[in-house]
Protein backbone atom coordinates (compact mmCIF):
# COMPACT_ATOMS: atom_id res chain seq x y z
CA UNK A 1 0.00 0.00 0.00
CA UNK A 2 0.99 3.35 -1.03
CA UNK A 3 2.32 5.48 2.09
CA UNK A 4 -0.09 8.80 1.98
CA UNK A 5 2.03 12.07 2.15
CA UNK A 6 1.11 14.40 5.19
CA UNK A 7 -1.42 17.36 4.45
CA UNK A 8 0.63 19.98 3.05
CA UNK A 9 -1.01 23.55 4.44
CA UNK A 10 -1.59 26.05 1.56
CA UNK A 11 1.42 28.35 1.03
CA UNK A 12 -0.17 31.47 2.00
CA UNK A 13 -1.11 29.94 5.47
CA UNK A 14 2.45 29.06 5.43
CA UNK A 15 3.05 31.93 5.20
CA UNK A 16 0.61 33.36 7.89
CA UNK A 17 2.41 31.04 10.82
CA UNK A 18 5.63 32.30 10.36
CA UNK A 19 4.79 35.88 10.24
CA UNK A 20 3.07 35.14 13.45
CA UNK A 21 6.03 33.73 15.29
CA UNK A 22 8.77 36.50 14.12
CA UNK A 23 6.23 38.63 15.36
CA UNK A 24 6.00 37.13 18.70
CA UNK A 25 10.08 37.16 19.04
CA UNK A 26 9.97 40.57 17.92
CA UNK A 27 7.51 41.84 20.90
CA UNK A 28 9.02 39.57 23.42
CA UNK A 29 12.53 41.12 22.30
CA UNK A 30 10.86 44.58 23.05
CA UNK A 31 9.84 43.60 25.86
CA UNK A 32 12.59 42.21 27.47
CA UNK A 33 14.45 45.66 26.03
CA UNK A 34 11.80 47.34 27.97
CA UNK A 35 12.53 45.97 31.23
CA UNK A 36 15.95 46.26 30.82
CA UNK A 37 16.23 50.37 30.57
CA UNK A 38 13.49 50.46 33.26
CA UNK A 39 15.97 48.45 35.54
CA UNK A 40 18.59 50.93 34.29
CA UNK A 41 16.64 54.04 35.27
CA UNK A 42 15.45 52.55 38.40
CA UNK A 43 19.03 52.20 39.63
CA UNK A 44 20.05 55.26 38.39
CA UNK A 45 17.36 57.56 39.68
CA UNK A 46 17.67 55.42 43.17
CA UNK A 47 21.29 56.67 43.34
CA UNK A 48 21.36 59.86 46.41
CA UNK A 49 21.99 63.30 45.07
CA UNK A 50 24.95 65.15 46.32
CA UNK A 51 24.10 66.81 49.62
CA UNK A 52 25.96 68.65 52.62
CA UNK A 53 25.31 65.27 54.02
CA UNK A 54 27.67 63.46 51.55
CA UNK A 55 30.29 65.93 51.91
CA UNK A 56 30.29 65.49 55.97
CA UNK A 57 30.79 61.73 55.51
CA UNK A 58 34.30 62.43 53.50
CA UNK A 59 35.54 65.03 56.58
CA UNK A 60 37.41 62.66 58.85
CA UNK A 61 36.25 63.54 62.67
CA UNK A 62 39.35 63.86 64.60
CA UNK A 63 38.38 64.06 68.71
CA UNK A 64 40.42 66.89 70.59
CA UNK A 65 43.17 65.02 73.25
CA UNK A 66 44.22 67.94 74.52
CA UNK A 67 43.10 70.06 77.56
CA UNK A 68 42.41 73.35 76.35
CA UNK A 69 39.54 73.68 73.91
CA UNK A 70 39.03 77.06 72.71
CA UNK A 71 36.24 78.81 71.19
CA UNK A 72 36.81 80.79 67.61
CA UNK A 73 35.43 84.09 67.96
CA UNK A 74 34.61 84.90 64.17
CA UNK A 75 34.06 88.72 63.14
CA UNK A 76 32.71 89.32 60.05
CA UNK A 77 32.95 93.60 59.94
CA UNK A 78 32.35 95.86 57.27
CA UNK A 79 35.40 98.06 58.40
CA UNK A 80 36.35 98.28 62.29
CA UNK A 81 35.31 97.33 65.26
CA UNK A 82 33.04 99.81 66.91
CA UNK A 83 32.41 97.96 70.03
CA UNK A 84 35.55 96.61 70.28
CA UNK A 85 35.71 98.22 73.68
CA UNK A 86 33.04 95.93 75.11
CA UNK A 87 34.71 93.16 73.34
CA UNK A 88 37.79 94.12 75.10
CA UNK A 89 36.03 93.94 78.89
CA UNK A 90 34.54 90.51 77.86
CA UNK A 91 37.93 88.95 76.49
CA UNK A 92 39.25 90.44 79.71
CA UNK A 93 36.96 88.40 81.71
CA UNK A 94 38.35 85.01 80.48
CA UNK A 95 41.57 83.06 79.96
CA UNK A 96 43.43 83.92 76.95
CA UNK A 97 44.39 80.15 76.89
CA UNK A 98 40.65 79.81 75.65
CA UNK A 99 40.09 81.92 73.01
CA UNK A 100 40.79 82.63 69.42
CA UNK A 101 40.09 85.66 67.58
CA UNK A 102 39.47 86.05 63.80
CA UNK A 103 38.19 88.99 61.69
CA UNK A 104 37.49 89.19 58.41
CA UNK A 105 37.36 93.15 57.54
CA UNK A 106 37.56 95.15 54.30
CA UNK A 107 40.57 94.16 51.99
CA UNK A 108 43.61 96.17 53.19
CA UNK A 109 41.90 96.87 56.55
CA UNK A 110 44.80 96.52 59.87
CA UNK A 111 43.89 96.26 63.13
CA UNK A 112 46.23 98.15 64.87
CA UNK A 113 46.77 101.23 66.90
CA UNK A 114 45.23 103.49 64.78
CA UNK A 115 42.27 101.44 64.01
CA UNK A 116 41.22 99.83 67.52
CA UNK A 117 40.92 100.13 71.28
CA UNK A 118 41.59 96.97 72.18
CA UNK A 119 45.07 94.87 72.14
CA UNK A 120 42.75 91.84 71.52
CA UNK A 121 41.88 92.71 67.47
CA UNK A 122 46.13 93.44 66.68
CA UNK A 123 47.30 92.01 63.48
CA UNK A 124 43.63 89.50 63.73
CA UNK A 125 42.48 90.31 60.61
CA UNK A 126 42.56 87.93 57.71
CA UNK A 127 45.08 88.25 55.51
CA UNK A 128 43.15 86.86 52.02
CA UNK A 129 39.49 88.57 52.55
CA UNK A 130 37.53 89.51 49.94
CA UNK A 131 34.61 92.78 49.30
CA UNK A 132 31.76 91.56 50.92
CA UNK A 133 28.10 92.21 48.99
CA UNK A 134 25.03 92.26 50.97
CA UNK A 135 22.71 89.72 50.17
CA UNK A 136 24.87 87.57 47.99
CA UNK A 137 27.07 84.49 48.19
CA UNK A 138 30.49 86.48 48.85
CA UNK A 139 29.15 86.68 52.41
CA UNK A 140 29.29 82.98 52.62
CA UNK A 141 32.38 83.17 50.89
CA UNK A 142 33.84 84.86 53.94
CA UNK A 143 32.46 83.30 56.19
CA UNK A 144 33.88 79.96 55.02
CA UNK A 145 37.86 82.11 54.80
CA UNK A 146 37.38 82.85 58.37
CA UNK A 147 36.11 78.70 59.73
CA UNK A 148 39.05 77.88 57.12
CA UNK A 149 41.65 80.30 58.97
CA UNK A 150 39.91 78.87 62.94
CA UNK A 151 40.16 75.12 61.41
CA UNK A 152 43.88 75.41 61.15
CA UNK A 153 44.30 75.78 64.89
CA UNK A 154 43.02 72.10 65.96
CA UNK A 155 42.44 73.17 69.71
CA UNK A 156 39.78 75.34 68.62
CA UNK A 157 36.70 73.20 69.16
CA UNK A 158 33.52 75.51 69.03
CA UNK A 159 33.07 78.42 66.27
CA UNK A 160 30.73 81.63 66.51
CA UNK A 161 30.41 84.18 63.82
CA UNK A 162 29.83 87.16 64.81
CA UNK A 163 28.93 90.77 62.88
CA UNK A 164 30.46 94.08 63.91
CA UNK A 165 27.34 95.37 65.72
CA UNK A 166 27.15 92.11 68.21
CA UNK A 167 27.72 92.37 72.07
CA UNK A 168 27.51 89.46 74.40
CA UNK A 169 25.52 89.59 77.08
CA UNK A 170 27.02 87.29 79.37
CA UNK A 171 30.29 87.36 80.68
CA UNK A 172 33.29 85.21 79.36
CA UNK A 173 32.87 82.04 81.61
CA UNK A 174 29.44 81.75 81.59
CA UNK A 175 29.22 81.43 77.52
CA UNK A 176 32.46 79.31 77.33
CA UNK A 177 30.84 76.56 79.94
CA UNK A 178 27.42 76.69 77.62
CA UNK A 179 28.77 76.31 74.29
CA UNK A 180 31.45 73.60 75.64
CA UNK A 181 28.96 71.40 77.50
CA UNK A 182 27.09 71.12 74.47
CA UNK A 183 27.76 69.11 71.80
CA UNK A 184 25.26 70.14 69.52
CA UNK A 185 25.73 74.08 67.00
CA UNK A 186 23.09 76.68 67.86
CA UNK A 187 21.88 77.68 64.56
CA UNK A 188 18.78 79.98 63.38
CA UNK A 189 16.54 78.28 60.97
CA UNK A 190 13.13 78.81 60.09
CA UNK A 191 10.56 78.51 57.23
CA UNK A 192 9.72 82.37 55.74
CA UNK A 193 6.33 81.75 53.47
CA UNK A 194 6.72 85.14 51.86
CA UNK A 195 10.26 84.24 50.72
CA UNK A 196 10.99 84.57 47.09
CA UNK A 197 14.46 83.72 46.31
CA UNK A 198 14.48 80.18 45.79
CA UNK A 199 14.84 78.88 42.23
CA UNK A 200 13.65 75.55 40.93
CA UNK A 201 17.20 75.78 39.19
CA UNK A 202 18.78 74.41 42.87
CA UNK A 203 16.95 71.49 42.56
CA UNK A 204 17.74 68.60 42.76
CA UNK A 205 21.09 69.80 45.34
CA UNK A 206 18.64 72.04 47.08
CA UNK A 207 15.15 70.52 46.72
CA UNK A 208 12.45 73.16 47.81
CA UNK A 209 11.34 71.48 50.97
CA UNK A 210 14.85 71.94 52.37
CA UNK A 211 14.82 75.43 51.62
CA UNK A 212 15.05 77.72 54.92
CA UNK A 213 15.74 81.02 55.65
CA UNK A 214 18.06 82.15 59.24
CA UNK A 215 20.51 84.20 60.36
CA UNK A 216 24.13 83.72 59.42
CA UNK A 217 25.74 84.90 63.06
CA UNK A 218 25.29 81.02 64.60
CA UNK A 219 27.66 78.58 66.66
CA UNK A 220 29.09 75.72 65.81
CA UNK A 221 30.64 72.45 66.66
CA UNK A 222 34.15 71.48 64.71
CA UNK A 223 32.84 68.85 62.68
CA UNK A 224 30.19 70.82 61.37
CA UNK A 225 32.29 73.75 60.68
CA UNK A 226 34.20 71.20 58.72
CA UNK A 227 31.37 70.71 56.71
CA UNK A 228 30.56 74.34 55.54
CA UNK A 229 34.55 75.05 54.78
CA UNK A 230 34.57 71.43 52.54
CA UNK A 231 31.30 71.41 50.91
CA UNK A 232 31.44 71.42 47.84
CA UNK A 233 28.03 70.74 46.34
CA UNK A 234 25.53 73.11 47.84
CA UNK A 235 27.94 76.78 48.24
CA UNK A 236 28.40 76.37 44.41
CA UNK A 237 24.77 76.54 43.55
CA UNK A 238 24.45 79.44 46.17
CA UNK A 239 27.57 81.45 43.84
CA UNK A 240 25.19 80.42 40.79
CA UNK A 241 21.59 81.69 42.28
CA UNK A 242 22.04 83.60 45.06
CA UNK A 243 21.58 87.13 43.62
CA UNK A 244 20.39 90.69 44.93
CA UNK A 245 16.96 90.93 44.02
CA UNK A 246 17.43 94.67 43.35
CA UNK A 247 21.01 95.37 40.83
CA UNK A 248 24.32 96.99 42.70
CA UNK A 249 24.53 100.08 42.25
CA UNK A 250 28.29 101.20 42.78
CA UNK A 251 27.69 104.78 43.92
CA UNK A 252 25.54 102.96 47.07
CA UNK A 253 28.67 102.23 49.41
CA UNK A 254 25.99 100.72 51.82
CA UNK A 255 25.46 98.10 49.32
CA UNK A 256 29.06 96.59 50.22
CA UNK A 257 28.28 96.82 54.11
CA UNK A 258 26.55 94.28 56.22
CA UNK A 259 23.53 95.46 57.75
CA UNK A 260 23.52 95.71 61.16
CA UNK A 261 19.98 94.70 61.71
CA UNK A 262 21.27 91.06 60.23
CA UNK A 263 22.12 90.85 64.27
CA UNK A 264 20.24 88.12 66.35
CA UNK A 265 19.33 88.04 70.20
CA UNK A 266 20.70 84.07 70.43
CA UNK A 267 20.23 84.46 74.05
CA UNK A 268 24.44 84.99 74.48
CA UNK A 269 24.82 87.48 71.98
CA UNK A 270 22.68 90.17 70.60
Amino acid sequence: MARRSPPQLPSSRRGGVVSFRWKLITAISASLCLLALLSIYHRQSSRPVPSLSAARSRIPVQKYSGDRPKIAFLFLARLDLPLDFLWDRFFKGGDERNLSIYVHSRPGFAFDEDTTRSHFFHNRQLKNSIEVVWGEASMIAAERLLLASALEDPSNQRFVLLSDSCVPLYDFGYIYSYLMSSPKSFVDSFLDTKDQRYTMKMFPVIPKEKWRKGSQWISLIRSHADVIVNDDTVFPVFQKFCKRSLPLDPSKKWLYLISPSLSVNSGIYS
